[in-house]
């Protein structure tokens, strides 16, 4: 994408859904009370595990499944969700993505084995996949400048709420309900709000016409990308596999990138969209974003991780006292997340340097404090420590999520959504295995204070990487200038998403508000545009 690109010719937006204040607060209930829901389910699967390999006489291997299944079909759900959205409209594949949800949470609360609880619990990540896609993307459809920022801290805000209800939730599940019912009501808890955000959907989110011609799909490619992902996977999910296996699967994934590469040019030859949207994939700014994403949410889930593993195994405390630990930062996420639109406002694109010089300081810290503090001192540091780091986690990723989104043209607001969730999805999965294969290489039955600050350097090594890379001008090489708005504030318009497909004018392009003279900046609140919800 060129910065002196001519801007696209503009067509008048689609309306396909209501502008009252009611119906973008309900859109937002929707979006907020799937994130919700489905952060829930992650912050208390493993709180049922225990109980639920007991039960269920699982082996080893089953309980491995069960766990990392819902990660893998997750990430196989993302991008044919996000392509199917852009194609269908956001309504018909948000129910859909529900409706397996609740089915997959049904099944593996309901299970009578342990293969019937994976095949349950790989439904429900497929669901999680197609759900995620259009969350982003309905927020993209709908909010613009500052409404946008503060839309997206406020889904941020539920994933940091579901941190606070739901290891509480799950701990006092335990201690009430009997052992051989407790582990199945805890993996039901997500299915009220799933349903509660059901109804929302069918009330709120309008249904789209269907398309006069077949929608553009590139099947082949959704094909292709589901067998990377799902072989790519597979080695971190089942550690066994090794030797002439892994090499092969390598070799395997290899081709698989080649053969996506030549089927893309070749159907973008012949005129057609491929899923690998040109304008995305040589958009610096987009693949930019997408790298940052990539090291901040593999490095912080897995610092999060191995501290869990430390606290439970290594200082042999209870789940509910490593809940209480954690939560004081989880309460301290969900209330920056409110701030996170006025900081952007004056700070504009250096929110992302500053929130990740502050998490890397704050991993810095708590690789020194493990090894020298013991007992309480390193209790109240540790506290003090993810404090800090949840409220610039807070301030930094709504902020992330919108700038890296902003490069997608309204036709694409999906595909953009599925690709930035997939990038994190991935890295989360190599991340928390390489740092907890690091933090657990000397001795596999016991977990030491060297073991988590090995792991937490390599955490701090990857934040600080994505806070050097948001220092990079290749970030403001994507955009062109049209003015400044009455209040000094530049707007910034993308430049064509797609030759494919006709332009409209759109809430996308990285037009975000911020200060005068900030090379990034939002449309302000007073021009807004809507887009249309998919």
């Amino acid at each position: 994408m060129s910065a002196h690109a001519n801007p696209p010719a503009r067509t008048r937006p689609v309306d396909t859904g209501p502008r009252s204040g009611r119906a973008e607060l309900g859109l937002l209930a929707c979006c907020v009370g799937a994130g919700f829901a489905t952060l829930l389910d992650s912050a208390v699967v493993t709180y049922a595990v225990p109980l639920l390999g007991t039960e269920l006489a699982a082996p080893t291997s089953g309980v491995q499944w069960f766990l990392s299944i819902y990660s893998l079909t997750f990430g196989l759900g993302l991008v044919p969700g996000g392509r199917l959205g852009d194609a269908l409209g956001r309504r018909r594949l948000f129910i859909l993505g529900l409706v397996l949800f609740a089915a997959g949470a049904l099944g593996s609360a309901t299970a009578p084995g342990i293969w019937w609880a994976v095949a349950a619990r790989a439904l429900q990540g497929s669901g999680a996949g197609l759900i995620s896609a259009q969350v982003l993307a309905i927020i993209q459809d709908r909010f613009t400048g500052l409404r946008r920022v503060r839309a997206l801290a406020a889904y941020t805000a539920a994933g940091a709420a579901a941190a606070v209800v739901g290891p509480l939730s799950a701990a006092l599940v335990l201690a009430v309900v009997p052992g051989g019912l407790a582990w199945r009501v805890v993996l039901a808890l997500n299915l009220p709000f799933i349903l509660a955000t059901l109804l929302l959907t069918m009330r709120f989110i309008p249904d789209r016409a269907r398309p006069a011609q077949r929608p553009d799909l590139d099947l082949p490619a959704i094909a292709l990308v589901a067998a990377f992902v799902l072989l790519v996977t597979v080695p971190v999910v089942d550690p066994g596999i090794e030797g002439g296996r892994l090499w092969g699967i390598v070799g395997v994934c290899g081709v698989l990138v080649v053969a996506t590469g030549v089927w893309e040019r070749s159907y973008a030859a012949r005129g057609r969209t491929p899923l690998f949207v040109p304008a995305l994939m040589t958009s610096r700014g987009f693949v930019l974003g997408n790298l940052i994403a990539l090291m901040w949410f593999g490095g912080m889930l897995a610092h999060s991780t191995v501290l869990t593993i430390y606290l439970l195994q290594g200082l042999g405390w209870s789940p509910l006292l490593v809940a209480a630990a954690l939560i004081p930062g989880a309460l301290v996420r969900v209330a920056a997340s409110s701030l996170s639109s006025r900081v952007y406002a004056r700070l504009g694109a250096r929110t992302l340097s500053i929130a990740l010089a502050v998490q890397a300081a704050g991993l810095a810290a708590l690789v020194v404090v493990c090894t020298t503090l013991i007992d309480a001192p390193f209790v109240a540091a540790m506290v003090a420590i993810e404090i800090i780091l949840s409220t610039a986690s807070a301030v930094f990723e709504p902020s992330m999520r919108a700038i890296t989104l902003g490069f997608a043209s309204v036709a694409h607001h999906g595909v953009a959504a599925a690709f930035l969730q997939l990038t994190q999805r991935l890295s989360a999965t190599f991340c928390v295995a390489l740092v907890t294969g690091v933090m657990l290489t000397a001795d596999l039955r016991t977990v030491t204070a060297d073991g988590l600050q090995h792991g937490v350097l390599i955490c701090f090594v990857l934040v600080l990487a994505a806070c050097v890379l948001s220092f990079s001008p290749a970030l403001r090489a994507a955009v062109q200038t049209h003015g400044a708005s009455p209040d000094g504030a530049h707007e910034i318009r993308a430049a064509p998403a797609s030759p494919e497909l006709p332009q409209q004018e759109h809430p996308g392009g990285p037009s975000l508000p911020c200060s005068a003279g900030d090379p990034f900046p939002l449309r302000p609140e007073g021009r807004s545009i809507h887009g249309d919800i998919r």
